[in-house]
């Protein structure tokens, strides 16, 4: 198996083409696996490459393969609805909601529904603020517990 270059590395126009190649064969929605078969290398490397290509891309065609990816998602969806309502077929009806439910994941990471929010607290402010906020409520209780 032949080892291509680096993808991080600019001085190889080969590098280059190489992402461009597996971003275009991806977009025809070819695993990994099958996209390092035909070029040549592991499907590993193949997820390696379309990676970094995907780093070095303009946010602009970003945006544009998200879209793509969303309607993909939309239409897998559109498609699997009747079978996931079909009364008739309770296995077939369970398998198509399981899809459904994989591709409403990949929607949702692909948003970035799921995303944690992250909460910073400032330790040195937060004092002075329980303070206020004990001095507001009536006053600040005694430290052994004894109104003297």
């Amino acid at each position: 198996m032949k080892r291509p270059p680096n993808p991080g590395d600019d001085s190889s126009a080969n590098a280059a083409e190489q992402q461009a190649k597996v971003l275009e064969l991806r977009r025809k929605r070819l695993t990994f696996a099958d996209i390092g078969a035909q070029l040549g290398f592991s499907a590993q490397r193949a997820h390696q490459i379309y990676s970094a290509a995907l780093k070095a891309i303009p946010a602009m065609q970003v945006e544009q393969h998200r879209e793509e990816e969303l309607t993909l998602i939309d239409d897998a969806i559109k498609d699997l609805w009747p079978l996931a309502h079909d009364h008739n077929r309770p296995r077939t009806a369970v398998e198509a909601w399981n899809s459904i439910r994989g591709w409403a994941e990949r929607k949702a990471r692909l948003l970035g529904l799921d995303v944690p929010t992250r909460v910073s607290v400032d330790a040195e402010n937060l004092g002075r603020e329980i303070g206020e906020l004990l001095d507001a409520l009536g006053g600040r209780p005694d430290d052994d517990g004894d109104d003297d």
